[in-house]
């Protein structure tokens, strides 16, 4: 059985849109939430993959950009398509040389989570991407980071809630006609959407 879209999910959640228990603080562990609202990597699943639209998801923190949770959680893939390990990489410099530098991808999405363009450029699971937009959304009056990065064939959409949650969509156009910029994009945003709603 087919579950609800995106925006199905977005009705329901506002129909019953609980308080959030943490709209006073902003020191709110993020990473340990998972414990108290579910499984993150679960949650990620039926928000942004099971629609259709997005390959991967995950959750990262602001503060210093380490993914905590991703999906699809089957033979943990999610981690394989959105995330590798610090590690050595040969980059081109201005001088027209190539010299190797560390790759360090939770530092890069750290830069890129608060709207600056890392100088490396944004590498994600060993893959450079191309940043295409780093812009503002508005969701329920707070102005939201958003960017969007893409390569040959798939590309990513990062949201970061107003509490400092970072969520990374992935499509591949390859995988799906349906997995497309804009739906990977509507998706995040619904999910931002339900996140900041429960205080995240």
């Amino acid at each position: 059985l087919k579950g609800p879209s995106c925006s199905d999910q977005v009705v329901i959640w506002r129909a019953c849109k609980p308080a959030s228990p943490f709209k006073d603080s902003l020191s709110v562990d993020l990473s340990t939430m998972g414990e108290e609202e579910g499984d993150w990597n679960v949650t990620l699943e039926e928000w942004l993959l099971a629609e259709g639209h997005c390959v991967a998801g995950a959750l990262a923190s602001v503060t210093d950009g380490v993914m905590y949770a991703a999906a699809p959680v089957a033979a943990e893939e999610g981690w394989s398509l959105l995330f590798k390990e610090s590690y050595k990489q040969m980059l081109a410099q201005e001088d027209g040389t190539e010299k190797e530098e560390t790759i360090d991808e939770s530092a890069i999405l750290k830069t890129v989570a608060e709207g600056k363009r890392p100088a490396q450029g944004l590498w994600i699971a060993g893959e450079k991407y191309t940043l295409t937009r780093q812009e503002e959304d508005d969701i329920d009056g707070s102005p939201i980071k958003v960017a969007v990065a893409g390569r040959p064939k798939k590309g990513v959409v990062i949201y970061i809630t107003a509490i400092g949650t970072v969520i990374i969509g992935m499509f591949d156009e390859t995988k799906s006609a349906t997995q497309t910029v804009g739906n990977c994009r509507k998706c995040v945003h619904a999910f931002c959407e339900y996140m900041m709603s429960i205080g995240f």
